[in-house]
């Protein structure tokens, strides 16, 4: 009798368990699937979320397909100045030299004037002004048109300070450029460009051709390259216009989709 009473618990005991068992399974199965569901929900949200947003996105606008390291070398951006003009800051910039003259390493120039591009690209699509500068006479015409054909602004003549004497020269205040270019740092006779200290203490950002001869640290996003070549500027100017362009027509889709 005793046997038969355990033998009935333990029957009985393992009906429950199993019965437990399985009528939990579907309860986790269910859960499981709950928490797939959520999980692929977020990973869609997150992805319209990098989607929409440009400052999320490693290459929105996509600039790196604009330039390769092969553009830069047949348009001769490698070629510094001699030696002796070199500035110490540079130096970190410059692969070598042949014949007195300093190669610029272009593996180093690549990567910077993706982030260049890039960074005009997202003023462009939030609507800023760009301002287009040089004083140097062969480039002034190119600069210009650039300027003109994007839609955008260009200072090539004697500089009055507008940034810093907007009331003297205006009688008002006005609105200053939310990105400066520079297609060379220097203005007659071989000083800085003062738009370059002036972009500085309003904290305007700079993108600027850096030849061996110029000093990075004062440009916002520099650009190691020779800086006098017409065929080479007239070259970064339309990778310039194609970035501000890129940015104007993502800012056209994403109002017409709202």
């Amino acid at each position: 009798m005793a046997s038969f009473m355990l033998r009935y618990l333990a029957q009985r005991s393992f009906s429950r368990t199993a019965f437990q068992y399985a009528s939990s399974t579907p309860f986790v199965q269910r859960q499981i699937i709950q928490e797939d569901d959520i999980s692929q929900t977020k990973k869609e949200t997150n992805t319209s979320i990098v989607a929409e947003d440009p400052l999320q996105h490693d290459d929105y606008f996509n600039v790196r397909s604009m330039v390769t390291l092969d553009d830069l070398f047949k348009n001769r951006a490698h070629y510094g100045h001699v030696t002796g003009m070199r500035n110490p800051w540079m130096s970190q910039y410059i692969y070598g030299h042949r014949l007195d003259v300093d190669i610029i390493d272009l593996d180093k120039t690549l990567p910077m004037l993706h982030r260049a591009l890039n960074f005009l690209a997202h003023i462009s699509y939030r609507q800023g002004v760009i301002l287009f500068l040089t004083r140097y006479p062969a480039h002034v015409p190119l600069v210009e048109r650039a300027a003109r054909d994007c839609g955008e602004y260009a200072h090539c003549r004697q500089w009055d300070y507008p940034f810093t004497n907007t009331q003297a020269l205006f009688g008002y205040d006005i609105r200053l450029p939310d990105a400066c270019i520079f297609t060379h740092t220097l203005a007659p006779p071989n000083q800085l460009h003062p738009a370059v200290s002036d972009s500085n203490k309003l904290l305007i950002p700079t993108v600027a051709l850096c030849d061996t001869d110029s000093n990075p640290n004062i440009i916002t996003y520099p650009i190691p390259s020779n800086d006098d070549t017409p065929k080479l500027i007239e070259f970064y100017l339309t990778l310039f216009q194609q970035a501000i362009m890129a940015g104007k027509e993502k800012r056209r889709e994403k109002d017409l989709a709202n």
